[in-house]
């Protein structure tokens, strides 16, 4: 017996949904095309919601078990297709966001392609793909920024540097860290922009590879999060 290995191969834009609003009724699309050029697929989308944990790892959960989705506001046109060969679909997305709602919320889009349903048995190893749309929503005239930095420490030669997101939306800091002894900078390094959702912590840790930390070395860190003021925070050395 031969098994072959049949994949759904899709492409989608936009990869990611970033909406300002006020409360009411605003609506986005998303393209869904069929990279197959051989097979038709079926598609199948629906919500979900998602969180960071303070090392940037992401979990999945099923919609509306966070107080900060936005998935109960989301309707789908069509969730369910079959597309041709190198066909696309465009995919109407609509947010119907309740009076005096404030601050900003987050979910996911899952597209989900499926092989075509088959009236015979055959004798194929199927693979479904899928996509998550990230989707952000911000009430309009209701966004606090607002950080701070909780810790800076080290351990097993890495610094790391505790970040706290106070505000009501997400932001995505820059961080650059150097090392100073005396008037001499030993170290430096910055940390591209990652982004930290509203109320969460966030930990960056820097390596310091072979290099010994003396008493008296100064480590600094400054954190531009977009707010009004850039934090900075200086940690000295004692042993």
């Amino acid at each position: 017996m031969i098994n072959l290995l049949l994949a759904v191969s899709l492409l989608v834009s936009p990869m990611r949904i970033e909406v300002t609003t006020l409360p009411g009724v605003v609506m986005k699309e998303i393209i869904v095309k069929n990279a197959d050029e051989f097979n038709e697929s079926r598609f199948v989308i629906y919500e979900g919601d998602w969180r960071l944990d303070p090392w940037g790892v992401v979990s999945y959960f099923p919609p509306g078990s966070l107080t900060t989705s936005c998935s109960d506001w989301i309707s789908i046109n069509p969730r369910e297709f079959t597309l041709p060969p190198g066909e696309q679909e465009v995919v109407r997305v609509t947010f119907d966001v309740p009076p005096e709602t404030e601050g900003s919320f987050w979910s996911v889009i899952f597209i989900e392609g499926k092989p075509p349903e088959r009236e015979e048995w055959t004798p194929l190893l199927q693979l479904a793909g899928r996509i998550g749309i990230s989707t952000y929503l911000e009430i309009a005239g209701t966004v606090v920024r607002q950080a701070t930095i909780k810790d800076m420490k080290v351990e097993d030669n890495n610094v790391i540097i505790e970040f706290y997101n106070e505000g009501n939306h997400w932001v995505r800091p820059e961080i650059k860290l150097w090392i100073s002894r005396g008037k001499e900078k030993i170290y430096s390094d910055s940390v591209k922009t990652s982004l930290v959702l509203p109320e969460s912590r966030r930990y960056y840790k820097f390596n310091l590879d072979d290099l010994e930390l003396h008493s008296g070395d100064s480590i600094i860190t400054r954190i531009d999060y977009g707010g009004e003021k850039i934090l900075l925070g200086i940690k000295d050395i004692k042993y």
